[in-house]
This record gives C-alpha cells, sequence and structure tokens, in this order.
C-alpha cells in the first residue's frame, strides 16, 4: 500500500512541475485572490442543475412526508417503553 501511495505522490509532482502557476499569489502560499474565488464560485454555480418549481415541491412533500412517519415511529417507541418501564416498576 505505502508503495502505491509513493507512485501516486511521485506522479502528481510529475504531473505539477510543469505547469506554470496562473494565480497571482506567489506559488506555494496555498491562497486564492478574493476575486478570482468569486468568479471561480460564480462558474460552478452555472454548473449547477437547479431544480425546477415542479421538483423542489416534490421533494418538499417527500421530507414532509417522512418527517411525519419518523416522528410517529419514535412517539409510538417512547409510548411502548414509557408504559414498559411503568408497568415494570410500578
Amino acid at each position: 500500500m505505502a508503495r502505491e501511495d509513493d507512485r501516486r505522490i511521485e506522479r502528481e509532482e510529475r504531473r505539477t512541475e510543469g505547469q506554470a502557476s496562473s494565480s497571482a499569489e506567489p506559488a506555494g502560499s496555498g491562497r486564492t485572490p478574493p476575486a478570482q474565488f468569486l468568479r471561480e464560485v460564480r462558474t460552478e454555480l452555472r454548473k449547477v442543475a437547479w431544480p425546477d418549481r415542479k421538483e423542489v415541491t416534490n421533494y418538499t412533500i417527500v421530507v414532509l412526508v417522512v418527517t411525519l412517519v419518523l416522528v410517529g415511529v419514535v412517539w409510538g417507541m417512547d409510548f411502548i417503553f414509557r408504559e414498559a418501564v411503568i408497568n415494570t416498576l410500578g
């Protein structure tokens, strides 16, 4: 496993050695200027497949129904355990 990791690291280093840094910050700083960050965020948000109104309505109904079912299950278990404890301990 360590050999595979070493090979992967070497490949990554070889791949990144030839690339020139395009950011305004010096290489190795790890920081992206705020303007570039916002441009990249905007670009990524354009790629998102946003749901339409019908999908949002359906998802909302599913979430509400599942929530109600789970509330019922938890309430039922609470009721059963409460009655069992009351009957056991008197």
